[in-house]
């Protein structure tokens, strides 16, 4: 698989530097091509060029944290723990660029957790020792979005911009650790997030959800596949997700 990846990686940059040779449609990237303006505020800014119309994008996003403990303590809540966890995120996305600095995309993302306590003690307030031993938890997540991209370049040289994602999605994720867990959520959410472009066809971008409205419903299943619970219904607030955080990189055609 990784070996896959890796030709698929360098024929599509390969491919890229060949889209991205000077040709008859090329713009000149950071050139003012108009004016922001609010009258409420009374604010004006210049629109510079970010993303010329007709450009297409393909881009993957990912991260991913692990750490192993032994014999590690935790906020003084839990001593002499043996274990480890991992979490990765990865999504494919495409974008088209329909107008100037205005973008609709896809990005289809797998999410998956793990984590294990082979032994550790719960120091309790009252002198109070608990022992947690052979704890597992693993977590699956695939979901598919459709968002708006609006960019606001940054410089005259289009290496900088500033963008913020409208996307609607539909989320599944499934738990598993003493008892079985599955989740589905439909959302809209707001991201903004930075793309610095590295060369005229590479870019890299950082974003992370700051607000979102959502519906989700979820049901709780024993080891035997029993309903034991199960809970529905609307949520909003504000406030940064890391389960949105989104850094990766972008080719251009």
């Amino acid at each position: 698989m990784k070996k896959t990846i890796l030709i698929l990686f360098f024929a599509l940059m390969a491919f890229t530097m060949q889209a991205g040779e000077p040709g008859t449609g090329v713009q000149q990237m950071g050139k003012v091509i108009g004016t922001d303006a609010s009258q409420a505020g009374g604010r004006s800014f210049p629109k510079r060029l970010f993303s010329a119309k007709g450009s297409w994008g393909i881009g993957l996003d990912g991260v991913y944290l692990g750490a192993k403990g032994s014999d590690s303590n935790l906020m003084m809540l839990l001593t002499g723990i043996n274990g480890g966890f991992s979490f990765g995120r990865i999504a494919p996305v495409v974008t088209y660029t329909y107008a100037d600095n205005l973008a609709v995309g896809f990005r289809f993302t797998y999410m998956g957790a793990k984590g294990n306590i082979d032994s550790a003690t719960a120091l309790g307030l009252v002198d109070l020792n608990m022992d947690l031993n052979g704890i597992a938890l693993r977590l699956d997540c695939y979901s598919a979005s459709v968002f708006h991209r609006n960019w606001f370049g940054l410089d005259d040289k289009g290496r900088f911009g500033l963008f913020i994602d409208s996307a609607l999605s539909y989320q599944h994720l499934r738990a598993t650790t003493s008892y079985y867990g599955l989740s589905h959520r439909a959302a809209l959410t707001f991201s903004p997030g930075l793309e610095i472009f590295v060369m005229n066809f590479f870019s890299l971008n950082l974003s992370i959800g700051l607000a979102s409205v959502y519906y989700e419903w979820s049901q709780v299943y024993d080891k035997a596949w029993q309903r034991t619970g199960s809970s529905n219904g609307f949520h909003a607030g504000t406030g940064l997700s890391v389960l949105d955080l989104n850094f990766g990189l972008n080719f251009y055609l």
